[in-house]
């Protein structure tokens, strides 16, 4: 049986490459901000080059040189020389710089090296876990991709990006911005909404959150067709309340303009124009990168795997979860005592990770409490909804980046004068205005599109 010594010699690690690395700083400090852009100390495999690397990074922070003598005695300060190999040791490392020498090869040997290393120990503790009563495979596999994700991000190079390419950059994107309209954002397909919020932006938590019956699925499924259809992006949507086969029909009788009940009932007969225009719209539905998943009981370790695959296979560009309440917390991250308050914020924090490490905008519809329904005041003037008026956690507060809320009139007062227009609040916006967008609304046809009500006072 391979002994722990064994096998910590046996990891991967080049030696000559380190020596040379240290060696280099020692000589001289020029190299010292090239390495620890590249790397960090515990990127070194033996402890006594982590312990030399360790010091020489905190004598740049203080100002100071870092040299052979002041390295061995920031060590012996800190009581830590011998565990570096002492002063000896320290001063061959100079001996070992080549006199050909590219530090940024060498760096990328460590780095690499340092990248196999964190691979098979995880995978040594994946198997450990594995083999525990209380193993989990949905946490495990969720845990292995997070793992794999976090190792890829470290081996990434950055650091300070000087000033004489970024203007030059930004001034291009300014001006495609201003001959063309263009923005980093996903347009929803809805112009004023778009001009609001400049489309949805990449690693953003969006939550469009209404009461029941108010359409908030509906407007859900209008933006992800004109993602896919309109902008052609790879859309995910998560049903976990609606089979696929009734949000293909919503699909279909939103994109042809056909009413669902036809869609539905038989009734009436779909006429031959109508026909040709169910046609054309299931030809470019079925052309569309627009995936549905209708898991019923949906996890948000398995969401997260699913869209990972997806983000592989086709690029994803957006993700929609209907709804957010429906969720599920498993495994090692639900604990016994928690409320669902508690597990819904496990969820919209997970929401906003996975945003992040897609770089996609996550869409999470959500439902309101009754409170709206109670407050005074006159409704003739829009919905008086507030951040705080979302369902079971301030955590969707807190999390998203953007808060849209839906609002139907009609859906409260059925003598309204509004009826077919809907309210669309940006309550919430980190980067941008608020303030409200009248759409139309077409019942029938469960779709939403862009209207001109200029001539209605909503103040």
């Amino acid at each position: 049986m391979t002994s722990p010594a064994d096998l910590a010699r046996a990891l991967p690690h080049d030696e000559t490459a380190e020596r040379a690395v240290l060696g280099a700083m020692l000589r001289d400090d020029k190299y010292v901000a090239e390495v620890f852009n590249a790397i960090g100390s515990d990127d070194f495999f033996r402890d006594e080059h982590k312990y030399i690397a360790g010091a020489i990074s905190r004598l740049i922070e203080q100002g100071k040189p870092c040299d052979i003598v002041m390295v061995a005695s920031a060590l012996e300060k800190n009581k830590d020389l011998k565990f570096a190999g002492g002063k000896a040791y320290i001063a061959t490392l100079v001996d070992d710089v080549p006199e050909q020498f590219d530090i940024g090869e060498y760096l990328k040997i460590i780095k690499d090296r340092s990248g196999l290393r964190q691979i098979i120990l995880h995978s040594m503790e994946v198997i450990q876990r594995g083999t525990e009563p209380d193993a989990d495979t949905q946490t495990l596999l969720g845990d292995i991709q997070k793992s794999i994700i976090d190792i890829s991000e470290k081996n990434l190079t950055g650091g300070f990006f000087p000033s004489i390419k970024l203007i030059p950059e930004t001034l291009d994107h300014i001006e495609r911005i201003q001959k063309h309209g263009e923005s980093e954002g996903i347009k929803t397909g809805y112009t004023e909404l778009d001009g609001m919020t400049s489309g949805f932006q990449k690693s953003d938590l969006i939550v469009i959150a209404a009461r029941p019956s108010m359409g908030k699925t509906a407007l859900a499924l209008n933006i992800a067709l004109n993602m896919a259809v309109r902008e052609a992006k790879t859309i995910g949507f998560f049903s976990i309340e609606m089979s696929r086969t009734q949000i293909a029909m919503r699909l279909l009788a939103t994109h042809a303009s056909i009413p669902m009940s036809t869609l539905r009932t038989g009734k009436p007969r779909l006429s031959p124009k109508e026909w040709g225009e169910l046609e054309l719209a299931a030809s470019e539905i079925k052309g569309a990168k627009l995936f549905i998943d209708d898991s019923s009981a949906l996890s948000i370790i398995e969401m997260k795997t699913r869209c990972r695959q997806l983000d592989r296979e086709h690029k994803l560009d957006a993700v929609f979860v209907d709804y957010l309440q429906l969720m599920k917390v498993t495994g090692e991250q639900l604990r016994r005592n928690d409320s669902r308050a508690q597990e819904v914020a496990i969820i919209t924090a997970s929401l906003k990770e996975l945003a992040k490490e897609l770089q996609i905008p996550v869409i999470a519809l959500a439902q309101l409490n009754r409170s709206p329904e109670t407050r005074q005041g006159k409704r003739d003037s829009g919905p008086r909804y507030q951040l705080s008026d979302l369902k079971e956690s301030g955590s969707i507060e807190q999390d998203a980046d953007l808060v849209i809320f839906l609002h139907r009139e009609e859906q409260i007062n059925h003598d309204t004068e509004r009826k077919g227009e809907a309210d669309v609040l940006v309550a919430k916006q980190r980067n941008g205005p608020t303030g409200r967008v009248v759409l139309a609304y077409l019942d029938k046809f469960t779709k939403f599109r862009d209207a001109d009500f200029s001539n209605r006072d909503y103040d």
